[in-house]
């Protein structure tokens, strides 16, 4: 006989099941408009996840925003990007509006954040697939020549990864703990900062601290696991090696107050660091 456990994650797998159905179903349909494709997504989405009564969807894209009538942004919440053409567009969130039960820290399934990556790529995807088809047709005809007034699908340039990177350092903002390494405060530099990293950029992190000598190793430490774990997922994505992201900075309060090195940053009017926490 099954126990209770298992029907209930076969309950929800087949509720994830059935959101992709449903979302394959929606994008077999060529050509939707935007707002039709967005607000049909967050409609079908809710019935994917555990708590689907307390589920809100919000899908931001190119500056527009969707989202269910009762969203609104709580401690439990996941996220994902829109990628289209190696740019990120946009992103999804999901949030749940009250606790019912956490599991590991989290009242989301790992299954559930699958399932949203699963979501964004495909639509990342299709709307890929609708601008390729449009760019077609601006060549004309067969005539082989494009309308310089129509728009231009390809782009050479990537945002993906300075948003990435942007992303992984508000993360490590989160995670550290200041007071046991005596860190004041965190702050981004560089071109990650500036919105202009590329595959091979590093992560300028600058951190303003008090630190003992223990402290100070401990601290070393900890960055150069974010920093070689970081350069593996940079791998990955790019194929791009180095023998680790982060650039760490260190500043102190002396520092600060002659206005030394990279010190000078905080405040600057021109290329100011800026304060993640």
């Amino acid at each position: 006989m099954i126990n209770n456990i298992v029907l209930q994650r076969l309950k929800e797998r087949e509720k994830e099941l059935n959101t992709l159905y449903n979302l394959e179903e929606l994008l077999s349909v060529d050509d939707l408009e935007n707002d039709r494709l967005f607000r049909e997504l967050i409609t079908l989405m809710p019935h994917g996840w555990q708590y689907s009564t307390i589920c809100e969807i919000k899908v931001t894209f190119e500056g527009k925003e969707w989202h269910s009538e009762d969203f609104r942004e709580t401690d439990w919440i996941q996220k994902a990007d829109i990628v289209v053409d190696n740019n990120v567009s946009g992103e999804i969130t999901v949030t749940y509006l009250q606790l019912i039960r956490e599991f590991n820290g989290s009242q989301f399934l790992p299954e559930e954040q699958k399932l949203l990556n699963t979501i964004s790529d495909r639509v990342g995807n299709y709307l890929f697939q609708q601008r390729l088809r449009n760019s077609f047709k601006a060549l004309g005809a067969g005539n082989g020549s494009a309308n310089s007034n129509e728009e231009v699908l390809s782009q050479t340039d990537s945002d993906q990864h300075w948003k990435w990177r942007l992303k992984m350092a508000e993360h490590i903002c989160r995670k550290m703990d200041m007071a046991k390494f005596g860190v004041k405060a965190i702050y981004l530099i560089g071109s990650t900062k500036n919105a202009t990293a590329g595959p091979a950029s590093d992560l300028d992190l600058m951190i303003h601290h008090q630190s003992g000598i223990h402290q100070l190793e401990n601290l070393k430490s900890w960055i150069e696991g974010w920093s070689l774990c970081l350069a593996e997922e940079n791998f990955q994505r790019t194929g791009y090696q180095s023998e680790g992201l982060i650039d760490l900075h260190l500043i102190t309060d002396s520092d600060i107050e002659a206005r030394t090195s990279f010190a000078v940053m905080i405040g600057s009017v021109t290329d100011g660091a800026r304060l993640l926490r």
